[in-house]
């Protein structure tokens, strides 16, 4: 194209009518979100139009809102483009309208159209794509929330306040309870979830003080074999022979699950230190006592109608609580002889009966002698060949002297008879309940005689004697036995 034809296009361009805005209303801004749009000319048949230039981003200026408000002004088309069905605002005079962003100095202050950014511009905070209050003018005003819902977000808040306090608090607590475990001095009662185990020993020996029983089984972990002497009768017994004081912890030792407690109390008047044994089966707080009791051998005692504190008791491995126990029987005949009060010290063990025995009480001693000089005089008093009490003789001797029956006659020498006198008894270990005298002695025995075919009065050297007697002491009818 030659520069006279260009230079008659840009006059032609020159001499347009300058668009001007719909009056009342100020300068359109261009959407948001989207670059300014360039203005539109009608094409000309071999023209080119100008060149649009975008114009430089200015920041919005401030202006202070008037009352009353007037909705934004909507973007006015090119008025080479239909116009959109919208009411037709009037249109102000011709050079009132000033560049956008600049105030209007002829007409009142209306609020102007938020300038849209530049595209390499960040947004506003707040703005959408069709400007602060989208493509259809203002937005209603947002709803504030009623009092109702404002008192129930504040006690909501209140309450995950206490939750947290509350978690807060259990695990602080559980925390301090399992602390206590290494705190041998720890006090409490129970044996409920976060006792140490120092304080369930001290619970345990605390409730044998006081003959609770009942208590004291629930501390172990496991059920008793036998019952007879766990009870409150035998432990109050206990409590007056001599009773558990001044208990202290010693030590504690917990280790996955288990643990020791060394303990130190007064039992009876003597001191006592020994350890006890706990477990927690199901790593849940709870200390049981592993073995708490101890054991009773009271196999050599049968028959004799043993009882400990007053409580009859038959068996061989009874179990007791810690504490003092004191045996006896119920028959007349007999006496529990030596160390008949048995302390127990120490949990899972056997008490020590050595120096414990069973006796022929003086009346079954007395008793016992009877019944044997009753035995030697009717068999000393017979006459016949066989007498008994093993005194018993054969018709013709080993020397081939023959003796006649019925003609026998025996006698008590006297250190025999002083035996007899002072004959002692003990009892049998395999049969508690049968006196065995010690050996008697001979006795004199004369008797007529033949011998080569002679015949006399002989008397035997070398005869029979009293052996030793022996007497089932609790039989109904006792007799006496000779060895």
């Amino acid at each position: 194209m030659s520069d006279d034809k260009a230079d008659d296009q840009r006059d032609d361009a020159q001499g347009a009518p300058e668009q001007r805005p719909t009056e009342g209303t100020p300068d359109a801004a261009p959407t948001q979100g989207t670059p300014d749009a360039a203005p539109t000319y009608p094409a000309y048949p071999g023209q080119q139009p100008p060149q649009y230039q975008p114009p430089q981003y200015q920041p919005p200026q401030y202006q202070p809102p008037q009352t009353p408000q007037q909705p934004y002004a909507q973007q006015q088309p090119h008025p080479g483009y239909p116009q959109a069905s919208q009411p037709q605002q009037p249109q102000p005079p011709y050079g009132q309208q000033r560049h956008p962003g600049y105030p209007q100095t002829n007409q009142p202050q209306q609020p102007y159209a938020q300038q849209q950014p530049h595209p390499g511009y960040p947004q506003t905070p707040g703005q959408g794509p069709q400007g602060p209050q989208g493509p259809q003018g203002p937005q209603p005003p947002r709803k504030r929330l009623g009092t109702g819902a404002l008192v129930g977000i504040i006690l909501g808040a209140v309450a995950l306040v206490l939750v947290i306090v509350i978690v807060i608090a259990v695990v602080l607590v559980n925390q301090f309870a399992g602390s206590r475990g290494g705190d041998p001095g720890a006090g409490g009662s129970g044996s409920d979830a976060g006792d140490s185990p120092s304080v369930v020993v001290t619970d345990y020996l605390t409730a044998l003080s006081e003959g609770d029983a009942e208590t004291a089984l629930g501390l172990l972990s496991d059920e008793p074999q036998d019952d007879t002497l766990l009870t409150d009768e035998v432990l109050a017994a206990s409590a007056e022979l001599g009773a558990i004081t001044d208990v202290t912890v010693l030590n504690e030792v917990v280790d996955s699950g288990s643990a020791i407690v060394t303990t130190s109390y007064d039992l009876g008047g003597s001191s006592v230190d020994t350890e006890f044994s706990l477990l927690d089966y199901d790593d849940d707080g709870v200390w049981e006592i592993n073995s708490g009791l101890a054991y009773l051998p009271l196999g050599q005692f049968d028959g004799l109608d043993v009882t400990v504190n007053g409580q009859p008791a038959e068996g061989d491995d009874l179990q007791v609580f810690p504490g003092t126990y004191e045996l006896a029987t119920d028959l007349p005949n007999f006496t529990i002889a030596g160390t008949s009060t048995i302390v127990v010290t120490d949990p899972y063990s056997s008490a020590d009966f050595s120096d414990t025995t069973a006796e022929l009480s003086e009346a079954g001693l007395a008793q016992f002698r009877s019944l044997v000089r009753a035995a030697v005089d009717a068999c000393v008093a017979s006459t016949a060949l066989v007498a008994g009490c093993g005194l018993d003789l054969q018709p013709t001797l080993d020397d081939g002297t023959q003796l006649t029956d019925g003609t026998i006659k025996r006698t008590l020498p006297a250190d025999t008879i002083a035996t007899l006198d002072s004959l002692e008894a003990t009892l049998s270990y395999d049969n508690p309940t049968l006196a065995q005298g010690d050996y008697i002695g001979s006795i004199d025995v004369e008797a007529p005689c033949t011998q080569n075919g002679q015949t006399g009065v002989c008397s035997l050297l070398f005869g029979p004697s009293l052996g030793s007697p022996s007497v089932d002491m609790a039989a109904e009818n006792p007799t006496v036995l000779w060895d």
